[in-house]
């Protein structure tokens, strides 16, 4: 999409989509009640301060930088014992509000799999494969 400015300068801004996948995958990695996405770890406890995963794995993005729409899908590990209607609600208001305050586009669809659900003692056993140290 073209603008003109005041100036008749023809100005164009686009995304990649990796652009997104991040912003998607570093918002709803503070959504109480999101474990994990797909392929990457995302707990706010284990890896709120770890520079090793990548925040868009997980996340698939269909953009359209001319209508400046974009779809996104993700498979999610849900904490058991809490509402998944309202995690998602909350995952939906957050990635609405983020995408709007740093871009100029819209979502128009947000699909979440949800493919299983863990307590998060369960979910950091299973995860915490390098502290074998304390198994005895």
């Amino acid at each position: 999409m073209t603008q003109e400015n005041n100036n008749s300068v023809e100005t164009v801004l686009t995304y990649e989509d990796d652009v997104l996948t991040k912003i998607v995958g570093n918002t709803v990695r503070d959504v109480d009640g999101v474990l994990s996405l797909e392929g990457g770890l995302i707990d706010s406890v284990t890896d709120k301060f770890s520079d090793e995963t990548d925040p868009s794995m997980g996340v698939k993005v269909d953009l359209d930088n001319d209508d400046k729409e974009v779809k996104i899908s993700m498979d999610a590990i849900l904490e058991y014992g809490k509402s998944i209607p309202l995690v998602f609600k909350k995952i939906i208001s957050k990635l609405s509000q983020t995408i709007s305050d740093m871009t100029d586009l819209k979502p128009t669809e947000i699909k979440i799999n949800v493919k299983d659900l863990q307590t998060r003692e369960e979910f950091m056993k299973k995860n915490s494969k390098g502290d074998k140290k304390k198994d005895k």
